[in-house]
Protein backbone atom coordinates (compact mmCIF):
# COMPACT_ATOMS: atom_id res chain seq x y z
CA UNK A 1 0.00 0.00 0.00
CA UNK A 2 2.88 2.52 0.76
CA UNK A 3 5.05 1.48 -2.18
CA UNK A 4 1.63 2.41 -4.36
CA UNK A 5 1.08 6.14 -2.52
CA UNK A 6 4.95 6.55 -3.06
CA UNK A 7 4.72 5.27 -6.98
CA UNK A 8 1.51 7.60 -7.32
CA UNK A 9 2.94 10.49 -5.91
CA UNK A 10 5.96 10.28 -7.99
CA UNK A 11 3.94 10.05 -10.69
CA UNK A 12 2.65 13.31 -10.42
CA UNK A 13 5.91 15.29 -8.56
CA UNK A 14 7.37 13.91 -11.97
CA UNK A 15 5.66 16.69 -13.54
CA UNK A 16 6.66 19.43 -11.76
CA UNK A 17 9.18 21.80 -13.48
CA UNK A 18 11.95 22.82 -11.28
CA UNK A 19 10.76 26.47 -10.32
CA UNK A 20 13.39 29.11 -8.08
CA UNK A 21 12.30 32.28 -6.66
CA UNK A 22 13.53 35.29 -8.17
CA UNK A 23 16.28 36.75 -6.73
CA UNK A 24 14.10 39.75 -5.52
CA UNK A 25 11.72 37.04 -4.58
CA UNK A 26 7.96 36.78 -5.16
CA UNK A 27 6.33 39.48 -3.26
CA UNK A 28 8.74 41.79 -5.14
CA UNK A 29 8.73 40.28 -8.04
CA UNK A 30 4.89 39.98 -8.38
CA UNK A 31 3.94 43.54 -7.14
CA UNK A 32 6.40 44.70 -9.46
CA UNK A 33 4.92 42.59 -12.01
CA UNK A 34 1.71 44.04 -11.39
CA UNK A 35 2.52 47.58 -11.32
CA UNK A 36 2.06 47.85 -7.51
CA UNK A 37 3.75 50.24 -5.52
CA UNK A 38 5.15 49.36 -1.91
CA UNK A 39 2.21 51.99 -0.47
CA UNK A 40 -0.57 49.90 -2.05
CA UNK A 41 0.58 46.84 -1.23
CA UNK A 42 1.05 47.99 1.83
CA UNK A 43 -2.41 49.66 1.79
CA UNK A 44 -3.90 46.02 0.75
CA UNK A 45 -1.50 44.38 3.82
CA UNK A 46 -2.61 47.40 6.59
CA UNK A 47 0.99 47.88 7.19
CA UNK A 48 3.51 50.89 5.98
CA UNK A 49 5.51 50.88 2.56
CA UNK A 50 8.65 50.13 5.10
CA UNK A 51 6.84 46.90 6.23
CA UNK A 52 6.40 46.17 2.82
CA UNK A 53 9.72 46.82 2.26
CA UNK A 54 10.92 44.35 5.27
CA UNK A 55 8.59 41.69 3.98
CA UNK A 56 10.24 41.56 0.80
CA UNK A 57 13.73 41.09 2.47
CA UNK A 58 12.38 38.87 4.84
CA UNK A 59 11.45 36.90 2.04
CA UNK A 60 14.88 36.87 0.29
CA UNK A 61 16.45 36.34 3.77
CA UNK A 62 14.23 33.35 4.10
CA UNK A 63 13.34 34.41 7.72
CA UNK A 64 9.56 35.20 6.63
CA UNK A 65 7.03 32.82 7.86
CA UNK A 66 4.42 31.17 5.95
CA UNK A 67 1.07 32.87 7.33
CA UNK A 68 2.88 36.29 6.51
CA UNK A 69 3.17 34.42 2.47
CA UNK A 70 0.10 33.85 2.60
CA UNK A 71 -1.35 37.28 3.73
CA UNK A 72 0.94 38.74 1.18
CA UNK A 73 0.04 36.22 -1.97
CA UNK A 74 -3.45 37.27 -0.76
CA UNK A 75 -3.24 41.06 -0.94
CA UNK A 76 -1.49 40.10 -4.26
CA UNK A 77 -4.39 37.69 -5.32
CA UNK A 78 -2.13 35.01 -5.36
CA UNK A 79 -2.01 31.32 -4.31
CA UNK A 80 0.37 30.42 -2.30
CA UNK A 81 2.00 26.77 -3.10
CA UNK A 82 3.92 25.35 -0.98
CA UNK A 83 5.41 21.73 -2.08
CA UNK A 84 8.48 19.12 -1.25
CA UNK A 85 9.88 18.63 -4.27
CA UNK A 86 12.42 15.29 -3.67
CA UNK A 87 15.67 15.48 -5.38
CA UNK A 88 14.82 12.58 -7.42
CA UNK A 89 12.09 10.28 -6.79
CA UNK A 90 10.80 8.87 -3.48
CA UNK A 91 11.50 4.95 -5.08
CA UNK A 92 15.21 6.10 -5.11
CA UNK A 93 15.50 7.69 -1.66
CA UNK A 94 13.94 4.41 -0.21
CA UNK A 95 16.70 2.46 -2.14
CA UNK A 96 19.65 5.03 -1.34
CA UNK A 97 18.37 4.39 2.30
CA UNK A 98 18.38 0.92 2.02
CA UNK A 99 21.97 0.94 0.75
CA UNK A 100 22.80 3.34 3.70
CA UNK A 101 21.28 0.46 6.05
CA UNK A 102 22.85 -2.40 4.43
CA UNK A 103 25.78 -1.06 4.67
CA UNK A 104 25.87 -0.02 8.09
CA UNK A 105 24.93 -3.53 8.71
CA UNK A 106 27.40 -5.36 6.73
CA UNK A 107 30.01 -2.78 8.57
CA UNK A 108 29.23 -3.64 11.79
CA UNK A 109 28.85 -7.58 10.86
CA UNK A 110 32.16 -7.41 9.62
CA UNK A 111 33.71 -5.71 12.14
CA UNK A 112 32.17 -8.11 15.09
CA UNK A 113 33.33 -11.26 12.62
CA UNK A 114 36.96 -9.80 12.71
CA UNK A 115 37.34 -9.51 16.27
CA UNK A 116 35.84 -12.92 16.85
CA UNK A 117 39.05 -13.58 13.85
CA UNK A 118 36.28 -15.13 11.91
CA UNK A 119 36.49 -12.15 8.91
CA UNK A 120 38.55 -13.94 5.90
CA UNK A 121 36.12 -14.11 3.51
CA UNK A 122 33.49 -12.79 4.88
CA UNK A 123 32.52 -10.23 2.23
CA UNK A 124 32.16 -12.78 -0.30
CA UNK A 125 29.68 -14.52 2.67
CA UNK A 126 27.77 -11.16 2.08
CA UNK A 127 24.98 -10.54 -0.62
CA UNK A 128 24.57 -7.02 -0.40
CA UNK A 129 21.46 -6.94 -3.07
CA UNK A 130 19.82 -9.40 -0.78
CA UNK A 131 20.33 -7.08 2.06
CA UNK A 132 19.40 -4.33 0.18
CA UNK A 133 15.93 -5.96 -0.91
CA UNK A 134 15.32 -7.25 2.61
CA UNK A 135 15.92 -3.42 3.70
CA UNK A 136 13.30 -2.39 1.00
CA UNK A 137 10.45 -5.62 1.92
CA UNK A 138 10.76 -6.97 5.03
CA UNK A 139 12.36 -4.42 6.83
CA UNK A 140 10.49 -1.17 5.21
CA UNK A 141 9.12 -0.27 8.44
CA UNK A 142 12.69 0.30 10.22
CA UNK A 143 14.04 1.94 7.39
CA UNK A 144 13.97 5.24 8.81
CA UNK A 145 15.40 3.83 12.11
Amino acid sequence: MVGLLRRQLDARLSELTALDAPGAGWIRTIREALGMTMAQLGSRLGISPQSVLDLEQRETKETISVAKLREAADALECELKIVFVPRGSLESTMRRQAVRKAHEERDRLIHTMRLEAQGEGVDAVLDEERAIDRWLTERARRLWD
